[in-house]
């Protein structure tokens, strides 16, 4: 009866832990993919930065996204990919250059810009079918 038990507890435990396994698998994002996901990181670690007038959190979140545009746009053979990304990587620059001087408004236009570009870039890159 003991060894009934055990052998029972062993294959519940092992089908639970298959079955959180399997779960757990998900698929690998591509690099693109991943490269998008650190910037919608950057741009809503800026705006939640900006509500708490983090600036120096601001300046650091927006050379950081500068730099990775300005790496990745320099090596996209498609012009409109290359002109639009180096375009967030100059008002990533901008932001971090205001948010040094504590600019807030200029911050949000300048948001309100990376987004334009990132939804240009969805719409005729990404998206175009």
């Amino acid at each position: 009866m003991k060894k009934v038990i055990a052998l029972l507890s062993v294959a519940i435990f092992t089908i639970a832990i298959f079955a959180f396994a399997a779960e757990d698998t998900k698929p690998e994002l591509r690099p693109a993919q991943k490269v998008m996901q650190a910037r919608v990181a950057w741009l809503a670690a800026i705006n939640k930065n900006l509500e708490a007038k983090k600036f120096k959190a601001i300046v650091k979140h927006a050379k950081e996204l500068a730099a990775q545009t300005q790496k990745t746009g320099e090596n996209i053979p498609n012009p409109l990919g290359k002109e639009i990304t180096l375009a967030i990587s100059s008002f990533a620059k901008d932001i971090s250059v205001a948010a040094a001087k504590k600019d807030g408004d200029t911050i949000k236009v300048k948001l309100g810009e990376i987004k334009g570009k990132c939804a240009e870039c969805h719409t005729k890159i990404r998206d175009k079918k």
